[in-house]
């Protein structure tokens, strides 16, 4: 059954649109890898609201890939989690050079990090690791620009209202990665 419309042309090519977008999220990750070459404090703001938007187009991406009839793969699709990886630790990058964090502790913490997922790749391993990082965005926004806190936060509850099913089945798949060992 052919769908027509704007929806039946997005289902025709979920995959080409989930892969433009898991390559938006990458070219938003250099931006903010480019905010911590600058490492200006002062670019905070931006740092959040790209990675608001990358967080965004992960979420849009995944269901779009869901949404391909022919579950297709690609190279692009299969580079997904490394870009996300990319995007967190760029902007642990930036935390580092903008002074939010200290240098050595959180260096060290990347190359830990690093060396972890060379040696175990497993998914759950690496976003366990991911995770506090992920959260500093959030953190430094309530600190240092409460407004952009308070967006981000506000992101978090539509993101969550809007994906709920999806994040629960992110949340099994993690536990089952962990049980497995």
């Amino acid at each position: 059954m052919k769908v027509d419309g704007i929806r039946g042309w997005a289902v025709e090519n979920a995959k080409s649109i989930a892969d433009m977008l898991t390559g938006v999220r990458f070219f938003l990750a250099l931006l903010i890898f480019l905010c911590a070459v600058f490492g200006e404090a002062s670019l905070l703001p931006l740092v959040v609201c790209l990675t608001l938007l990358g967080w965004t187009t992960d979420v849009i991406d995944g269901k779009m890939a869901r949404l391909d009839p022919l579950g297709r793969r690609t190279w692009v699709g299969d580079l997904d989690f490394a870009v996300d990886m990319f995007m967190v630790y760029s902007g642990l990058l930036y935390f580092i050079t903008a002074r939010f964090v200290p240098f050595w502790p959180f260096f060290l913490y990347m190359l830990y990090a690093g060396a972890t997922a060379f040696i175990w790749t497993k998914k759950s391993v690496i976003m366990a690791q991911a995770a506090p990082i992920a959260a500093m965005p959030i953190i430094f926004s309530f600190l240092h620009a409460p407004l952009w806190g308070w967006i981000f936060l506000g992101w978090i509850a539509l993101a969550l209202a809007l994906n709920w099913k999806r994040f629960m089945q992110e949340i099994e798949e993690f536990i089952q990665d962990v049980e497995e060992g």
